[in-house]
């Protein structure tokens, strides 16, 4: 392989958790290499997929690179940045034809400075802005304010929805110059193969989400709307894939309630289309979000998606066609379960609607990259 003749895309991302802006960028390091094209990740050592790539002579592990913003530990954050330049610099001499691409909100503004500094390309992908709505004037400038200073030395946006474009038009100098959507995809082999056989039940609906145990994924809204549906149909479950902060939380208000029965918690899991083809529909109730891999793996599925409106959700669940996009109240959300664990007509019209996820497929995704990386240079 020439190295005056190919591109070098340099990944990075704080922690390699079950995220979707995780499985995104994994997606592109390990399916970008080609004959004019390598790539490189540089990540934190902690999260649960780091032993997937820790063998892997193109990842570069940094024991202080933290997903979380810690003033108390400053001067290892100081150090993270100055050896992220390093590193980049050190890839830059070895490999002339460098980018650097970021994902998740600390990594963009820590790598793309870093890149700025060691003179290459900086690619940021918005999996959502890290300021929101449901902000405080306060927080919601602590967290803009660093956004807007560093698109100005961002040389290309990627966002995953239209909703992040409108938000980076609308905030930000020259975004609407220096952007290009390309969807989140998902490895959608496990979903295309699977055999889904779960038809309306004549006995137990269940209801299924993935997500971080996180106030983001405001799942005491969803535990609160199964409760109500669960009282008005006992024929319903619900099953949870996912874990973090608020588990002892979670665990506690369903003891309280007496719902171990009926509300299952998996944990993570690294494969969960074994759990989703179990499923009958997909509910999500996130107070803010980019655009959730989970929704699309729930459409490969067929599985009708019950979400709160917000974000980019909206590019792929059409109300009333193939999920219902709701306010974000819990009784909202719950009448829409309910109606759904109870119409067998309105369950088989949404489980049947065609869908066009093609934009969605990590090929897919992973071509689209290329070419940009390819103008770019």
């Amino acid at each position: 392989m020439n190295a005056e003749q190919t591109t070098t895309v340099v990944y990075i991302i704080t922690k390699l958790e079950l995220g979707g802006a995780q499985k995104v960028c994994l997606s592109l390091f390990h399916g970008l290499p080609t004959t004019t094209m390598r790539s490189y990740l540089i990540t934190g050592a902690e999260g649960v997929l780091v032993e997937s790539v820790i063998n892997n002579p193109h990842v570069i592990l940094l024991d202080s690179f933290k997903r979380e913003v810690s003033f108390k530990f400053l001067f290892k954050e100081i150090k993270s940045f100055f050896t992220l330049i390093k590193t980049i610099r050190t890839l830059k001499k070895k490999h002339p034809h460098v980018i650097v691409h970021t994902h998740s909100t600390k990594a963009g503004i820590i790598g793309r400075w870093a890149a700025f500094f060691a003179r290459v390309p900086r690619v940021h992908t918005i999996h959502g802005f890290a300021f929101h709505e449901q902000q405080p004037m306060l927080q919601w400038l602590i967290c803009y304010i660093p956004e807007l200073i560093t698109s100005f030395i961002t040389t290309h946006f990627v966002c995953v929805s239209s909703a992040d474009v409108q938000t980076g038009v609308k905030l930000f100098p020259r975004f609407a110059q220096k952007h290009t959507i390309i969807r989140a995809a998902v490895e959608s082999k496990p979903f295309l193969a699977a055999q889904r056989t779960t038809d309306f039940p004549a006995e137990t609906f269940v209801f299924g989400t993935i997500a971080c145990f996180k106030p983001q994924k405001n799942l005491f809204d969803l535990l609160q709307a199964f409760a109500y549906v669960h009282a008005k149909n006992p024929h319903t479950r619900l099953e949870i894939i996912g874990d973090g902060v608020l588990r002892p939380q979670i665990e506690q208000w369903i003891a309280e309630r007496n719902l171990q029965a009926v509300i299952t918690l998996h944990g993570w899991q690294q494969s969960v289309a074994p759990f989703m083809l179990n499923w009958h529909a997909f509910v999500l109730s996130s107070l803010w979000e980019g655009l959730p891999c989970a929704i699309i793996e729930a459409r490969l599925l067929q599985l009708p998606v019950i979400a709160y409106n917000t974000g980019g959700i909206k590019d792929v669940i059409q109300h009333g066609k193939n999920g219902f996009l709701c306010k974000q109240q819990w009784q909202d959300l719950a009448q829409e379960m309910l109606n759904l664990s109870l119409n067998t007509h309105l369950y088989a019209a949404l489980q049947a609607y065609p869908d066009d996820l093609e934009q969605f497929h990590a090929d897919y995704m992973i071509e689209r990259h290329a070419k940009l990386y390819k103008n770019l240079l």
